[in-house]
């Protein structure tokens, strides 16, 4: 199942929820203020490797600067 990332927008906690993309009915709540209706947000994803600062985690992931080599 994937993991899916919500903001609230009243208190502006961020959270993760794992649920099905089925899951059309799922009432989701925010669980530090409890606003009914937190905005799913667009999360990074890791591309695995060691330990890095996000740049390079991110650098890691496509093409090296300076073009495709």
């Amino acid at each position: 199942m994937p993991i899916y990332e919500y903001q609230c927008s009243k208190c502006s906690h961020r959270f993760e929820i794992i649920h099905g993309s089925s899951d059309r009915d799922l009432k989701i709540i925010c669980p530090k203020c409890g606003d009914p209706q937190p905005e799913r947000v667009v999360s990074l994803f890791s591309c695995g490797g060691s330990k890095s600062t996000d740049a390079d985690s991110i650098s890691a992931c496509g093409p090296k600067p300076g073009g495709f080599s």
